[in-house]
């Protein structure tokens, strides 16, 4: 199961698009279609344009590693996704429609077992012998 997973993660499942090299990181910015409202038309969150102030950067965040993924849930910058195979189910369906959608976020199809082949890997991927302090809050 896990060595399938790593066959996804870096072939049909395109995760080594942003999560790459050694730390599984691009270090660049996203927009995943989290906290996209629909009805507002708008990002919950801007992200980082209002850093940048590019129009590019409208909810980007940044690519984190997924070393020790499994040990970080909720997942997303705001929390809003509660499990990794739910992480793989919005990365599966291109994320969330948006305006600044990352043209990267295509859909997956990905079959269910796939899915937790996938989660799987990622699981393996958690190390041992340090201490790892999970956050206790989120921004809102």
């Amino acid at each position: 199961m896990v060595k399938n997973g790593s066959n996804l993660f870096f072939g049909k499942a395109l995760c080594m698009t942003c999560h790459l090299g050694p730390n599984f990181t691009d270090s660049q910015f996203h927009n995943l279609g989290v906290g996209w409202d629909a009805a507002a038309n708008k990002m919950k969150d801007e992200g980082r344009v209002k850093i940048s102030g590019k129009a590019e950067d409208t909810g980007a965040f940044k690519t984190p590693t997924v070393r020790d993924v499994a040990k970080h849930a909720p997942y997303m910058h705001d929390g809003s996704v509660a499990t990794l195979k739910d992480v793989v189910e919005h990365y599966n369906k291109a994320g969330n429609p948006n305006p600044h959608l990352d043209p990267r976020m295509v859909k997956l199809n990905l079959s269910a077992t796939e899915v937790d082949e996938l989660v799987a890997f990622m699981e393996a991927l958690n190390g041992e012998g340090y201490q790892d302090t999970v956050p206790t809050a989120f921004p809102q």
